[in-house]
């Protein structure tokens, strides 16, 4: 009778762990971004293909037309050791941020790839890889990592860094590695997709 109890109880413990582990891993799926579909894919590649040759060629107008008014351009730059960011209602070619930073033209014969993004390393000197991507798999979070670091400086508070974290929600970045660097991050917005990020502070190790 005890045999039978213990078998018993061995039992129950056993489906109660396989329960808990199916949870964990539902709850790990579900975590998961989902992919977004061939059309959505096809409109972020036309804006970005389209912005990356404006400012390649540094029309103003064609730039501008991809950045809504509503969201403006976020611009990250290195004023120092820490990055930070300067927000603006458009860009202008002719007046850069920061102003010792001028843009420059530069050729691209890259194709653009949906692929994880590159990563430059500041010892060598050079990416790990060449190319022109967008990761939508992962959110972009650079602009609430700097407005979190600055909270921790009073520069900034709760209700800034609450705005700048819902701002970014659902944004993808986007690399092109060539000679000149081009860093910049897309969000659909009232149907659309715009640019809301410009970073011209990593790829560059310099401080």
């Amino acid at each position: 009778m005890k045999n039978t109890w213990l078998t018993l109880c061995c039992f129950i413990i056993v489906c109660s762990s396989c329960t808990s582990s199916n949870k964990k891993t539902e709850e790990r799926t579900d975590s998961v971004r989902t992919p977004i579909t061939t059309e959505e894919t096809q409109l972020i590649s036309e804006v970005i293909t389209r912005f990356a040759r404006a400012y390649i060629s540094q029309d103003n107008q064609k730039a501008n037309a991809l950045i809504n008014p509503k969201l403006g351009l976020y611009i990250i730059y290195r004023p120092g050791a820490a990055d930070s960011y300067e927000h603006v209602d458009s860009i202008d070619f002719q007046s850069p941020i920061p102003t010792h930073f001028p843009y420059t033209k530069f050729e691209n014969d890259y194709v653009l790839t949906f692929d994880k993004l590159p990563v430059y390393d500041c010892g060598g000197e050079k990416w790990d890889k060449l190319g022109f991507f967008c990761d939508t798999t992962t959110q972009a979070n650079q602009l609430t990592q700097i407005a979190k670091f600055k909270q921790e400086f009073d520069e900034k508070n709760a209700a800034e860094v609450s705005k700048i974290s819902e701002i970014e929600k659902d944004t993808y970045r986007v690399i092109l590695t060539k000679n000149e660097n081009l860093i910049f991050h897309i969000k659909k917005f009232e149907g659309a997709w715009y640019v809301i990020v410009l970073d011209r502070a990593y790829g560059w190790c310099d401080a």
